[in-house]
Order: structure tokens, then C-alpha cells, then sequence
């Protein structure tokens, strides 16, 4: 920490002078050898310099949060430019007003001259300075992207990995088959439908396990399927409440409602007199997932994925976050909704 502004602090030692005196070897080389015009120099440099450089932080923060180099570069280029060099032409004239007219008492004409000179060396330098530092960051930000997209594929897989590992192992299987053979009996019809309903969880991870996002339109319908199957076995122990809007140009991650939904059956207890109760719905640009809060005292050990799962997952997309809530009497997951692709 203390390294970063160290470096800092040398940077606004040295840049100003250094812009300052690249100038005086352009423009008046035999300048550099004398004090006094060095002395101008230091001051008129670290007046405007300090001042610009402290504004173009604020400036490349403020535009990191809304055209990212990755994804806009030239726009953010023409923005970056566009208003740091508007900064450098206030601070130039604030400068050039107080310190040639107010106290130089310089006259309007060698005001205007100055001051027309200092916007072309400050419009080549503020070009030169942003394509240099910017072209470095794009780079180390297109490298590290790089990064993170091996790490979000990782993560998929093992999303898909973990799906499948709960859909194919023994409990599912055999609690699901026993749902079917006791609904071949009482209901044909009722029997066909589970084995679609089941065929259909399959389809979607087989389909969609490997992609970064899903329509929520796409995951509501692997959510009905779930309930659709849960219901079945559980009766009115469980009871559902899903209101999410069938979006086809929103997105967001496959398979975590389904994690968010098992989840909340596998950590309760739950019975016809005590039901769980699972609420999904949308909630300003979130989808909200909650369940009243009846904790199993035992629960089978689940390698700790879930929810670290998803959050590792949404770290790679977006910068919005997942909000997690537990109280005394209900537990709850927030999941931001994209709206576009990566």
C-alpha cells in the first residue's frame, strides 16, 4: 500500500516538470540553462499539472463505472479525451488569467498568444498521456479478463458437475422412481407427465450446463419442472409461490435458481402441518428466492458449493452483487438479473 503512493506521489513530482521542460527544449532550448525561466517553468507546471492530474483520476474513475476500456474502447477513448482536455483548457485559463493578467498585468494580446500556445501543447500531451496509460490498462484488463474467463469456465463446469452429481445420484433417482411407480398405478396420465418433467431437467443441463448465461425464461421453465417433481413427492409439504416475468433478452446464471430452490429443501425439515414455503419472485432488477426458516438439525455434507458457486460465478459477469439474508424465521438469496450477454 504504502509502495502504491510512494509511486503516486513521484509521478505528480515528475511528470509536470518533465511535460515542462520537454516544452522549453521545443520551444526556447537555450532556456534550459537559465534559472529564472527553469524557476517559471517549475511553478506554471506544478500549477496547472498538480490540478489536471488530480481531475483525471476523478474523471477515469467516474467513466471505468460506465464505458469500460473493454468493452468500448474507442468510445472511451474519445470521452477520456474529450473531457480531461476540457479540464486541462479551465485549468489553463484560470492559470493564465490570475497569473499573466492579474499579477504579470500582461496585456490581452500576449494573454491570448500565451494562452493559444498552452492549449496545443496541453491538447498533444493530454493525447499522448491517455493513449500511453490507457493503453497499458487496457492490456493488463484484456489480460486479466483473459484470467477470468478460465476461472468463470471452471466454475461452469463444476456448476455442471454438481447439477448433474444431484440429478443422477441414488437418492434423487430412487425417491423419483418410487414417485413414478406409485403414479403408474393411481394416474397414467399424471405418470407421463413426471417422466417429461423429468426428461426436461435432463435437457436443460445437458443444453444449457455449459453456457455463461440463460434466458430467464429458460431457467423458469427448469424451475417449474423442479417444483413440478417436488410437489409430486412432497405433497403439500411444500408449497411454491413463483412469480418471475418469462423475459427472453434477460439473463442470468443457468441453474441457479434450481441450486437456490434445492437448497432451501435440503437444509429444512418440512411436513403437510409444517410446509416449507419457497418464494421466487423479481424485485427491482433481482430475482429473490425465499423460504421460511426450518433447519434440518442434520444435513448431509454438500462439499460447500451452492451459493459460493453462484456468487463466484456472478463476480466474473457483473459488478452487481448477491445479497444474502438469514434471520430467525426465513433465509433468503438475492441474484442480480443481466441484462445482456458478456
Amino acid at each position: 500500500m504504502l509502495k502504491k503512493y510512494y509511486k503516486k506521489i513521484l509521478t505528480y513530482i515528475a511528470a509536470p516538470i518533465t511535460i515542462g521542460l520537454l516544452i522549453v527544449l521545443m520551444t526556447f532550448p537555450k532556456g534550459i540553462f537559465q534559472l529564472d525561466i527553469l524557476s517559471y517553468v517549475a511553478v506554471y507546471a506544478y500549477s496547472i499539472g498538480i490540478p489536471y492530474m488530480l481531475g483525471s483520476e476523478i474523471i477515469e474513475s467516474k467513466l471505468e463505472k460506465r464505458i469500460r476500456w473493454l468493452e468500448k474502447p474507442l468510445k472511451r477513448f474519445l470521452v477520456t479525451a474529450l473531457l480531461e482536455t476540457a479540464w486541462a483548457i479551465i485549468l489553463i485559463l484560470l492559470i493564465h488569467y490570475f497569473f499573466f493578467f492579474r499579477i504579470r498585468g500582461d496585456n490581452l494580446p500576449i494573454l491570448y498568444e500565451r494562452t493559444l500556445s498552452a492549449f496545443f501543447y496541453a491538447t498533444f500531451f493530454i493525447v499522448l498521456s491517455i493513449m500511453t496509460k490507457n493503453t497499458a490498462v487496457f492490456l493488463r484488463n484484456w489480460k486479466q479478463s483473459a484470467v477470468n474467463e478460465e476461472k468463470l469456465k471452471r466454475e461452469i463446469l463444476t456448476a455442471e458437475y454438481e447439477a448433474l452429481k444431484n440429478q443422477v445420484n441414488p437418492h434423487f433417482l430412487f425417491n423419483n422412481l418410487t414417485a413414478l411407480s406409485s403414479l403408474v398405478y393411481k394416474d397414467q396420465d399424471k405418470a407421463a407427465r413426471f417422466i417429461n418433467q423429468l426428461a426436461d431437467v435432463y435437457r436443460y443441463i445437458l443444453e444449457y450446463g455449459n453456457d455463461e448465461v440463460v434466458t430467464l425464461e429458460a431457467e423458469k421453465k427448469l424451475l417449474d419442472n423442479l417444483v413440478y417433481l417436488y410437489k409430486i413427492r412432497y405433497g403439500n409439504g411444500l408449497t411454491t409461490q413463483i412469480e418471475i416475468p418469462g423475459w427472453e433478452n434477460r439473463y442470468i446464471i443457468p441453474m441457479a435458481l434450481q441450486i437456490l430452490f434445492e437448497n432451501a429443501v435440503k437444509h429444512n425439515s418440512f411436513s403437510p402441518e409444517e410446509p416449507l414455503n419457497i418464494k421466487i419472485r423479481h424485485e427491482g432488477g433481482y430475482i429473490l428466492v425465499k423460504n421460511n426458516l426450518q433447519p434440518k438439525t442434520t444435513v448431509k455434507h454438500s462439499g460447500k458449493l451452492g451459493l459460493k458457486n453462484i456468487q463466484l460465478r456472478y463476480k466474473y459477469l457483473t459488478d452487481k452483487e448477491i445479497f444474502i439474508k438469514k434471520t430467525a424465521t426465513y433465509f433468503q438469496v438475492k441474484i442480480p438479473v443481466l441484462n445482456k450477454k458478456p
